[in-house]
């Protein structure tokens, strides 16, 4: 496998600057990759144990809070639950058992959650797949739905008439008065105003496709995540058309690199190929970071426009240790602290919680 360590750093520093970099961009390591791989929860079994030594089933969307707490959906459990600091499981909200039920957060039900965006309040909203809703918990523990009927469907309007099909990626804007959400089966970017309670969608039109393109003009097939940038830009890992896409606020969407078909290739992002990709984690000059599930590997695409492998070496299983020999079982999200010194990633078939971090002596 040809990593090409020496394009990232090229790509990502200047004169020990990031190239491009805005002002929280320091934060970021100035020396890639990240060295090694290690387990933070779960051993390869599927199953809902908390604490510690824990284990979990097929989690995915991370969401990182301020109190260093790492939310994930864990899909497999229909549940919501924690990576405490001390390095713990608890469960968040959930039974266990797929169904719909607000209310209390022990009672409360979820069909396979598949991705959890915190707010700095302590909410959590939740994007309850197949319950077609986009639900949330309170910071008292109450869990209720934002909008949808669940019933799968594709409609614009108020929250309590909006539809959607199979909810799969949630992200807040810095206000946090707007959520946006990845629309899978509906293969469009939806939108949802927290304060007026309206719904509507910011790109793609329902249909899949692979188009560039302002708003509906544009088009996605299988959106699987969704994650905003210190520009207010969203990044998209886009399943099925093997690419990551990138879209303004205004709607306007770009591929960023992904040659839309199957593959693995690194090297130009216009002719560099994922299978797959699943999560992404953009940082402040530009990069980003994607979980290339069918790969088996995290990549990164540089700001001059270089795909590169961060870790793993393609075939499926599990080993921690240095990257060029770590081994993944379908990666499915990444995410950074809040320091830009760890990169967190879920594993769906490998069912655990890994990191990358920065500094091998933690």
């Amino acid at each position: 496998m040809k990593y090409l360590f020496a394009a990232i750093v090229a790509a990502l520093t200047v004169g020990g600057v990031a190239a491009g970099a805005e002002p929280e961009a320091s934060v970021f390591p100035k020396t890639l990759p990240f060295p090694e791989v290690r387990t933070l929860a779960g051993d390869g079994q599927p199953g809902a144990a908390d604490g510690s030594p824990s284990r979990v089933n097929r989690p995915h969307g991370l969401s990182y809070a301020n109190d260093g707490s790492l939310y994930f959906a864990d899909r497999g459990n229909h549940q919501v639950r924690v990576l405490r600091p001390d390095g713990t499981v608890a469960t968040v909200a959930g039974t266990g058992k797929a169904g719909f039920a607000d209310g209390p957060a022990k009672t409360a039900q979820f069909n396979e959650p598949i991705a959890v965006a915190v707010e700095r309040s302590g909410a959590i909203y939740v994007a309850d797949r197949n319950n077609h809703r986009i639900r949330k918990i309170t910071p008292d523990g109450a869990v209720v739905t934002l909008t949808g009927d669940g019933q799968a469907g594709y409609a614009d309007g108020d929250s309590k008439s909006a539809r959607f099909n199979q909810p799969y990626g949630v992200a807040l804007d810095a206000a946090q008065t707007t959520l946006y959400v990845a629309d899978y089966l509906n293969h469009a970017i939806r939108r949802i105003d927290l304060v007026l309670d309206k719904v509507d969608t910011l790109a793609g039109n329902g249909a899949a496709g692979f188009a560039d393109g302002q708003r509906t003009t544009a088009s996605f097939n299988q959106p699987y995540n969704v994650r905003i940038d210190g520009q207010g830009r969203l990044w998209v890992p886009d399943q099925l058309n093997h690419a990551v896409r990138r879209v303004t606020p205004a709607g306007e969407v770009t591929t960023v690199a992904g040659a839309g078909k199957a593959g693995y290739a690194d090297g130009p992002a216009a002719t560099a190929r994922f299978d797959n990709p699943t999560g992404v984690a953009p940082l402040p000059n530009g990069a980003v970071v994607v979980a290339d599930r069918n790969n088996n590997r995290l990549r990164l695409v540089t700001p001059d426009g270089t795909v590169a492998t961060l870790a793993g070496t393609g075939e499926a299983g599990f080993a921690d240790g240095e990257v060029v020999s770590a081994r993944f079982n379908q990666p499915l999200d990444v995410e950074f602290d809040d320091s830009m010194s760890r990169v967190l990633v879920s594993e769906d078939k490998g069912h655990r919680l890994r990191v990358l971090p920065k500094d091998t002596r933690r």
